[in-house]
């Protein structure tokens, strides 16, 4: 189900102001940040009563697309945010109509557990891409998982221009704590006036140590290394259970709070059970200087 992961937020040691900016020759993208056009964003219109499974343990979307005689690919487009790598007990999934079925039956998708996005924040690149950001605040009492929003670029008259789907970087998210997730529009949309975010996917979880390990971070340190600010600490597996896959996450801040780069990286091997190992992981900022960091750690259990 959910997953249980060690964050710890620090100020920079030598938070040299003006040294992690962007090429001159790439404009950042303030006024996408903080709208002040309305956005026109479509809601959902409630259906009949869909069909619907929760995944139970040992289940793959292949063994349920059979068992409901559907195609996967039937499967996972009427269920886009649900990532097949990372099927966790406890989802819901929609269950489209099977082939040949006369009257197709049109499938809602369930509703959201209740999290806090911030607006979206954009930095064009060299390459005239546009990378997004937004974090997420999980303020419930369960952990959260399989969470993803939205992210909107609309124009001056609140029209959506172009949006994407985007996952959080943490598997599970603690009561309580953040994470980032952001989107990469390949081509920068000409015209960008105002951006809005809302919540594609969220599943709360009673029992955040079904399926994932804690992961301590006890000590570390930050720096910046040329163009990149790089963390260096250890990380433990405080369990008597091998996570067979581990990875963390490092979210930089600027000043005012918003995030200006992040980066997901496993650990080689996963983490066997009481080991502790020596970890180093860089982000490069995207917006300017770094003034705050968040590490967090997780691992899936080996079973």
């Amino acid at each position: 189900m959910l997953t249980a992961c060690a964050v710890k937020t620090e100020s920079p040691s030598t938070a040299t102001p003006g040294l992690l900016l962007l090429p001159s020759t790439t404009p950042t993208l303030a006024a996408t940040t903080r709208p002040a056009t309305p956005v026109i964003v479509a809601t959902f219109t409630p259906t009949p009563t869909p069909v619907t499974y929760v995944v139970q343990e040992g289940d793959t979307l292949v063994g349920i697309a059979w068992n409901f005689g559907i195609s996967v690919d039937a499967l996972q487009t009427t269920n886009p945010n649900v990532q097949p790598a990372f099927l966790s007990v406890g989802t819901v999934l929609v269950i489209p109509p099977s082939e040949g079925t006369a009257v197709a039956q049109v499938a809602s998708a369930p509703t959201p557990a209740p999290i806090e996005l911030s607006l979206p924040v954009c930095y064009p690149t060299a390459t005239n891409a546009l990378y997004c950001f937004v974090e997420v605040r999980n303020p419930g009492a369960l952990a959260l998982e399989n969470v993803s929003a939205q992210i909107i670029l609309a124009g001056a008259d609140g029209l959506p221009i172009a949006s994407q789907v985007a996952y959080a970087a943490r598997e599970v998210i603690p009561p309580g704590e953040r994470a980032p997730l952001a989107a990469l529009f390949t081509v920068q949309p000409a015209n960008v006036a105002a951006t809005a975010v809302r919540v594609a996917s969220a599943n709360e979880s009673s029992d955040p140590t079904a399926h994932y390990v804690l992961l301590d971070v006890p000590g570390q340190q930050g720096e910046l290394v040329g163009s990149e600010w790089t963390v260096t600490g250890q990380v433990r597996n405080l369990s008597p259970t091998a996570a067979s896959t581990a990875w963390m996450v490092l979210t930089l801040y600027d000043a005012s709070g918003d995030i200006v780069g992040y980066r997901k990286q496993p650990l080689a091997d996963g983490l066997a059970a009481d080991e502790t190992r020596d970890f180093s992981i860089s982000a490069a900022s995207l917006g300017g200087a770094v003034d705050h960091y968040t590490l967090a750690a997780e691992g899936r259990l080996n079973r």
